[in-house]
């Protein structure tokens, strides 16, 4: 099974990940497509909850854009 990750950069573009595996819930699409775009984690305390948000705004990425879909092979 793969997932593909549909996102709009905030320059207006689109974009597409295909990720090996499922995707259960959108933090966790959020996460994968972060670091399959290989964007740097953001600075924040070891027990603070990480930012996604905030990880894919500095690859220009638009958070509330990302959506998934399963794609069977």
């Amino acid at each position: 099974m793969k997932t593909q990750i549909s996102y709009r950069k905030l320059d207006g573009g689109d974009g597409v990940a295909l990720i090996n595996g499922s995707i259960s819930d959108l933090s966790q699409a959020k996460r994968e497509l972060a670091n399959w775009l290989e964007l740097p984690a953001t600075d924040v305390a070891d027990e603070a909850p990480e930012d996604l948000d905030g990880r894919l705004r500095q690859g220009s990425i638009e958070p509330g854009s990302v959506q998934f879909n399963h794609i069977s092979e």
